[in-house]
């Protein structure tokens, strides 16, 4: 059975971006280990030079947000995207990760005997729930060939790597953000070096990030991100156990089961990515416009619906009611919307159906949505 959808027209956006970061390994520093002394940019640059490393291993992930338990029924069996971002956000779990160079990955979630997978191979990438039978699948365009692998293609963008999450915080380094070196570590059996970040942003609920980076491959083994005025790391992710030899090939053939429901999924070709605001040069009809106000750690991120797409976390986005109902349990009433705020990550839904995201305040979201467009 096939069915055809469009590049993130998802209810889910808002809560799976929050899950920009997830996790914490339960692996301890070992501080006998002596590494030659390297800078925090040296250790940065290694980091930079590791996307085509090869490499498999196991990652434990927690989180501490201060978000409610998950209300009874809405677990990640459901199926639903927003259901499977919360509930990763909000307990413990371990996955199975793969990769081999920048364009072979995969990324495999087992619990309650159900499998999630996000398999990459080449230009094709599939994701397969087994408690649903659900299976996505979609073909990369020629300027994404060597982009890291997405763990979704429904809108959700869910790191499970330690180098994912390391991407996207290194992405907000600026000219505020001071970089030192911490002590040299183990971490699942490999020597490591730590770099810490910490911005100077006073808009940022940010408090600072730790970077653990193997000393060989330069891959990150643990990121750990740590909220303003928290005492715990509200999110972070390593690897408890890692192999730097190459998977099999086979690790990332996949087929979907004959009883699956596939949807293939439209990704934008080149040149109609959906960037800046309807009517802007680069605004797409068919995908959502994405806005960045701001930078660097206090940047928010602004989606406009497609045209033709109900706006996330309506009921007629999700006809099951299952995003739209999580969502209400968790979200309060602001001016011109609902909200969603964490210890380090807010959500802003808009009554015209925009959403923001930022490692801000939710009074930062609607200051964000209140203001004119540039």
């Amino acid at each position: 059975m096939k069915k055809s959808a469009r590049w993130i027209p998802a209810a889910a956006i808002p809560v799976a971006v929050i899950a920009a970061g997830i996790v914490v390994p339960s692996v301890a520093a070992n501080a006998e280990v002596d590494l030659p002394d390297k800078t925090p940019q040296q250790v940065l640059a290694l980091v930079a030079g590791s996307s085509d490393a090869a490499f498999s291993g196991t990652v434990e992930q927690t989180s501490d947000l201060g978000l409610p338990d998950l209300p009874a029924g809405m677990s990640s069996g459901s199926g639903d995207a927003s259901s499977q971002a919360l509930e990763m956000l909000t307990g413990d779990h371990t996955a199975q990760v793969f990769a081999d160079g920048a364009t072979k990955q995969r990324v495999q979630v087992v619990e309650d005997l159900a499998e999630r997978n996000v398999i990459r191979d080449g230009s094709d990438v599939w994701t397969y729930d087994s408690s649903s039978k659900e299976a996505t699948h979609l073909t990369l365009p020629d300027r994404s060939a060597s982009d890291a692998l997405e763990t979704s293609v429904d809108g959700a963008d869910l790191p499970q790597t330690p180098g994912e999450l390391a991407d996207a915080v290194l992405d907000a380094v600026d000219d505020s953000t001071t970089v030192t070196s911490s002590d040299d570590v183990s971490v699942a059996g490999r020597d490591a070096y730590e770099v810490v970040l910490s911005p100077d942003d006073a808009e940022t609920l940010v408090g600072r990030v730790v970077l653990t980076v193997d000393a060989e491959t330069g891959v990150p083994l643990k990121v750990v991100v740590e909220a303003r005025g928290q005492s715990e790391p509200a999110i972070s992710v390593g690897f408890t156990s890692v192999s730097f030899d190459a998977p099999d090939a086979s690790v990332f053939a996949f087929a979907p089961p004959a009883d699956a429901t596939v949807t293939e999924v439209d990704k934008p070709a080149d040149g109609a990515h959906g960037d800046g605001a309807p009517g802007h040069e680069g605004a797409s009809t068919e995908h959502p416009a994405r806005t960045v106000i701001g930078s660097g750690w206090s940047a928010v991120v602004g989606l406009t619906p497609a045209k033709g797409t109900a706006p996330a976390g309506s009921s007629a986005s999700d006809p099951t009611g299952g995003s739209a109902a999580l969502l209400d349990q968790v979200m309060t009433p602001v001016d011109g919307g609902r909200a969603l705020q964490t210890s380090l990550v807010s959500v802003l839904l808009t009554d015209d159906g925009r959403v923001f995201v930022g490692a801000v305040d939710a009074d930062a979201l609607v200051a964000a949505a209140s203001a004119p467009a540039e």
